[in-house]
């Protein structure tokens, strides 16, 4: 018998407490372990490049703070130490908690070494007052008297030109309590109430008001961020990345779709079909374990992350930071370029596993879904779910939609996957997404 390279996928999905998880938990702790035992040991790695933030002048580590919960403040704290600066955050994650926990890390620090993005929801404000008065429970939140860039989260190319936006960014800056203004968009909320990222933030360019922007940009998808960022770069615009992991459960695919049959789930015979393509998708991707031998889902989350570092464009990439080993683990690949065995583990990734990722604010397929399921940010929270290790907060927001959800996914004939423009199995991933994610 010859000798085994790899190993299979049940040791692999064992290897890590979220199969190919991703940028918010490590292979050995997750957030619980952030205060005890042997994430608690000191950070080594130290932040080793640092990148201008375009038209800001600010110069951005490399690897910045993404922030979409509550994390723990002291390791926070330990990834200061090691040179991160850059925090991008909002008032909405974790209802506050967020902005709460940086500015207990902050404190005591020169100020004006950090920089410190936040994001309000402008939704039902009547004038820049109410902007101003909101912005300055953020302020509190975060025991500062500024922040660098206010960033809104516009839906369509259109709202780029929202005017209280921008008069009360103004307003602001006269009162010294924002510098720069920005723009980040996940796409669609729900179908009709947005357009893909890209189109977006391209008006957001055009406009010529904002000065940071923050994109979706990775290795599975690379044509509409590459679209933003070479027009962008050429404005001299500040470019943050999310969402540069696609990385997930993939490797867990036959696990869920057997757990889904013994749950009793409904499964027409359409359904039935598209699980039997994504099991034969499985099937490639335990090949590309063993193609490739990997030892860890680490070695291929280690190369997406260097495919983003690599672009020159990139000034800083967002990472959520909830472990002391987090810290150590990402702070590695700080001024790390992208190599040719990184190179070829990311193309056989993509050949072999790139049909099982739901493209990240994209939206193209939620026009034809007859029931008007909210694609784009079902599959968001799905990412929040398995990639970034923030179960109970992807629940939450899922139980709390007010639109169709992916139960009635169960019975469609499917024209979304017929609409996909890469061949993902969206209506098998929905009706998954909706048994994890739907709440006991």
């Amino acid at each position: 018998m010859g000798k085994k390279t790899g190993m299979d996928r049940r040791d692999f999905i064992k290897a890590s407490a979220v199969g190919l998880a991703g940028v918010g938990t490590t292979l050995a702790a997750g957030p619980a372990a952030a205060a005890t035992g042997p994430a608690a040991s000191p950070v080594s790695a130290k932040v080793k490049s640092y990148r201008t933030l375009g038209q800001t002048g600010f110069k951005a580590s490399d690897i910045g703070i993404g922030t979409s919960q509550t994390f723990p403040t002291e390791v926070l704290r330990a990834a200061l130490d090691a040179g991160v600066n850059y925090f991008d955050t909002s008032e909405g994650y974790g209802r506050g908690q967020a902005e709460t926990s940086i500015g207990e890390a902050i404190k005591g620090r020169d100020r004006k070494s950090l920089f410190i993005t936040t994001k309000l929801r402008l939704d039902g404000l009547a004038d820049t007052a109410a902007v101003v008065a909101k912005l300055d429970q953020s302020l509190a939140r975060l025991q500062t008297d500024y922040v660098d860039c206010l960033m809104i989260n516009p839906p369509t190319a259109a709202s780029v030109k929202g005017e209280l936006y921008h008069q009360a960014v103004a307003e602001l800056k006269k009162l010294g309590k924002v510098r720069f203004s920005g723009a980040g968009t996940h796409g669609s909320r729900t179908p009709g109430q947005g357009e893909p990222m890209d189109q977006v933030l391209l008006a957001a360019v055009e406009d010529g008001r904002f000065d940071v922007l923050l994109v979706v940009y990775n290795f599975l998808q690379k044509e509409p961020g590459d679209r933003v960022l070479e027009a962008a770069s050429k404005k001299g615009l500040g470019l943050t990345i999310m969402k540069s992991n696609p990385l997930g459960r993939y490797y867990s695919t036959m696990d869920r779709i057997e757990q889904l049959k013994k749950d009793g789930q409904p499964i027409d015979e359409r359904l039935q079909k598209s699980m039997e393509q994504m099991a034969e998708t499985a099937k490639q991707a335990e090949a590309f374990i063993q193609k490739n031998g990997l030892k860890t889902p680490a070695e291929v989350k280690a190369a997406a992350l260097k495919f983003v570092l690599t672009d020159p464009r990139v000034h800083t990439l967002n990472l959520a930071f909830n472990t002391f080993d987090d810290v150590q683990t990402f702070l590695a690949l700080s001024g790390q370029p992208l190599g040719g065995k990184d190179r070829v583990l990311l193309a056989s990734y993509e050949k072999d596993c790139g049909s099982l990722y739901c493209r990240h604010a994209c939206g193209v397929c939620e026009a034809d879904c007859p029931n008007g399921v909210p694609i784009n940010t079902i599959m968001r929270y799905n990412h929040y779910f398995e990639a970034l290790g923030s179960e109970r907060h992807a629940m939450a927001e899922y139980a709390a939609l007010e639109t169709a959800r992916a139960d009635a996914c169960r019975t469609c004939e499917g024209p979304c996957e017929r609409a996909c423009p890469y061949g993902v199995p969206v209506r098998a991933l929905l009706c998954m997404a909706h048994g994890q994610l739907s709440l006991p």
